[in-house]
């Protein structure tokens, strides 16, 4: 999300990649090769602490550890505000993600992934099972929902024929997985939790 945002502030004059080996070795709000939050990475550490770029600590695919000293020459790029989008954790929705993207750019999404979603190769995917009721007696406002990955949205789309709104997410399990490492998702029903907690960040430029 930072890296697309900072490469559209600055027009894309200096192709920036940021380095998601550094916060897996220095950040202590990250879960390292385990995962993360969006909110607490892009958002929280990326004001307190900035991100460095690619270069300066390339991927390893492994956890390691941090190292400052060896970065403290290099560039810091920084986040000056986020948040959830709608304004706080449980207003998401897709008329807020729709206009957040097309205004800033993409966004960081949760996402449940379940056990069908291994198996997508193309088209627009949906759960095929039928979900679980997870609580009963819930309140009429309750926010919470079940996500474990976190995946990039980029676009979005109506199909031709059948008329089905969608979603345009990056994944990160390479470009031999899916649409050449993309896939697209049901847009408006929040499907596997796609649409509850969208993050955006605001990079410094």
């Amino acid at each position: 999300m930072l890296e697309a945002r900072l490469n559209i502030l600055t027009r894309n004059t200096r192709n920036i990649s940021l380095s998601p080996q550094d916060i897996m070795d220095c950040s202590e709000l990250s879960q390292g090769c385990s995962g993360g939050f969006p909110y607490l990475i892009a958002g929280r550490y990326g004001k307190d602490y900035g991100f460095v770029e690619e270069s300066c600590n390339p991927y390893k695919q492994t956890d390691g550890t941090c190292n400052l000293d060896s970065k403290k020459t290099c560039t810091r790029h920084y986040t000056a505000s986020y948040s959830y989008v709608g304004g706080y954790y449980g207003a998401c929705n897709q008329d807020e993600m729709l206009k957040a993207l097309v205004e800033n750019g993409p966004l960081a999404l949760g996402f449940q992934v379940e056990s069908d979603f291994m198996l997508y190769k193309t088209g627009i995917y949906h759960h095929t099972q039928v979900p679980q009721l997870l609580r009963s007696g819930m309140s009429d406002f309750d926010p919470f929902e079940l996500t474990n990955h976190a995946v990039l949205l980029v676009g979005y789309g109506v199909d031709k024929e059948t008329k089905e709104k969608y979603w345009i997410v990056q994944n990160s399990w390479g470009e031999d997985w899916g649409e050449n490492g993309f896939f697209r998702i049901r847009r408006g029903t929040d499907e596997c939790a796609i649409e509850s907690i969208a993050v955006e960040a605001f990079p410094i430029p």
